[in-house]
């Protein structure tokens, strides 16, 4: 690859980058909500638009990853390139609007279709709020800075399942209060409008106060769009990038099977009610979840100075034996509270793999091409995880597990199985991925003192 060799940026200050990662944390906790929230609606929605299990998996699912993975890799080779901000003001814009024309929705096909806007937007997010963070914050701060962004999966999800909840009682009142306005709509549709709504909020707060940061690391990639510098990263390094990758995707499904499913689990085997599950859902999750998301930067930053550069693949493992366990006993647990339990301790870990994913792809991977990178992580968690965590549960609800309960069983199977699997590849990937930082942070050391010598 052709790059651009300069004298290293100064970094931005301190106190500006962490208001900066507040706003790309925020953006990310809307991304989640605007994309999990029709999980607490399978019950009205499935009355209202008349669609079984498979198809409301496919529209948590494929409708939204499709495109969200598509997208990715253009988006990131474009954020390696051209202004970051400006990408995802855009990103943030269209993925708000797409989520509140989500109640317009009359049919299955109507609302795949706005789904798959919402994808578009968001296929946004991650390469550029990655690709910041890593001109933002020095390598030593990095993982923490990562561990806080991460943050943001877990207040978005935390919220989906609150919110979701608080808002269907909402709803019923600003339909009865303000009939002017939502009179004609459905209390689900309501739902869809105000999870919507915060982002084209925040996108202005975003392109008004956020600045573009120099690229550290002396290298800007300047030659015509081409995959081929990626393509040898991983040829060169398969352990290192696509047992990694793959290990981490394989955890993502059983992320995405519980924010999509999990609602449902104890909707059908545990007789609560939606709104209930909502609630105690959010307010169990949101303080682990987010303790969880902090917690991994500085297990992983605690784990490099002790050495182990292959400290995020050790989280990333952390990870995935959580959902072999406790992921899988919250699903065949008799009671609801058992499985809240349950539930409980798996997100003690659950953010494990995306703080590991971020600091590891940045560890291993030169400036010049980590937005593609984690564009290319963000195409295998969409047509992978996103797809198959979502598809897979229901697919088994319906034809292997039919009754209302058999819910249980499928989610069971899909966290021991693919956490098995994740646990047992990232394993083998710790060798190349340390091999990897090392020769990465060589090349950067000799590029810094080159220019330091031009200058």
């Amino acid at each position: 690859m052709t790059i651009a060799s300069t004298a290293p940026a100064p970094w931005p200050r301190r106190q500006y980058a962490w208001y900066v990662l507040s706003l790309l944390t925020l953006a990310y906790a809307l991304a989640i909500l605007d994309r999990v929230s029709i999980a607490l609606l399978i019950e009205p929605l499935q009355l209202a638009l008349k669609i079984d299990d498979t198809q409301f998996g496919l529209l948590q699912g494929m409708a939204f990853s499709i495109v969200y993975s598509v997208l990715g890799l253009p988006l990131g080779m474009l954020s390696d390139r051209r202004r970051r901000v400006t990408l995802l003001f855009g990103g943030l814009m269209l993925w708000s609007a797409a989520t509140i024309g989500c109640s317009f929705a009359t049919n299955f096909h109507e609302l795949f279709i706005a789904r798959m806007l919402v994808g578009v937007g968001e296929a946004a997010l991650v390469p550029v709020a990655t690709s910041l963070i890593a001109d933002y914050f020095a390598p030593d701060i990095r993982p923490k800075a990562y561990g806080v962004f991460v943050t943001g999966s877990s207040l978005g999800t935390a919220a989906a399942m609150a919110l979701g909840g608080l808002f269907l009682d909402w709803a019923v009142k600003l339909i009865d209060g303000m009939p002017a306005i939502f009179g004609a709509m459905q209390p689900w549709q309501v739902v869809f409008v105000l999870c919507g709504a915060p982002g084209l909020v925040l996108a202005l707060v975003l392109i008004l106060t956020a600045r573009e940061p120099a690229r550290q690391g002396g290298s800007i990639a300047t030659e015509p769009i081409s995959l081929k510098p990626v393509a040898r990263l991983f040829m060169q390094r398969p352990g290192a990038f696509g047992l990694f990758m793959l290990g981490s995707v394989l955890n993502l499904v059983c992320v995405y099977a519980i924010v999509g499913w999990f609602p449902a689990l104890f909707i059908r085997a545990h007789g609560w009610t939606a709104a209930e599950t909502g609630k105690i859902l959010g307010m169990v999750g949101l303080p682990i979840s987010i303790f969880a998301a902090v917690n991994s930067g500085w297990v992983i930053s605690w784990l490099n100075r002790r050495g182990h550069t292959d400290a995020p693949i050790l989280c990333a493992m952390g990870c995935a034996a959580s959902m072999v366990v406790f992921g899988t006993l919250a699903c065949l647990a008799p009671t609801g509270n058992l499985a809240l339990l349950g539930y409980a301790l798996n997100a003690l870990f659950l953010n494990w793999n995306t703080s590991a994913v971020y600091t590891g792809f940045a560890q291993i991977t030169p400036n010049a091409l980590r937005a593609q990178v984690m564009a290319l992580q963000t195409i295998a968690s969409g047509l992978v995880a996103l797809t198959a965590g979502n598809f897979i549960v229901g697919f088994l609800s319906d034809t292997v597990f039919t009754a209302r309960t058999g819910i249980a069983w499928s989610l069971g199977t899909v966290f021991f199985c693919c956490g098995l699997a994740a646990f047992l590849i990232l394993m083998a990937s710790r060798r190349s991925f340390r091999a990897a930082a090392a020769e990465l942070s060589a090349t950067e050391l000799a590029t810094a003192e080159l220019a330091a010598k031009d200058a």
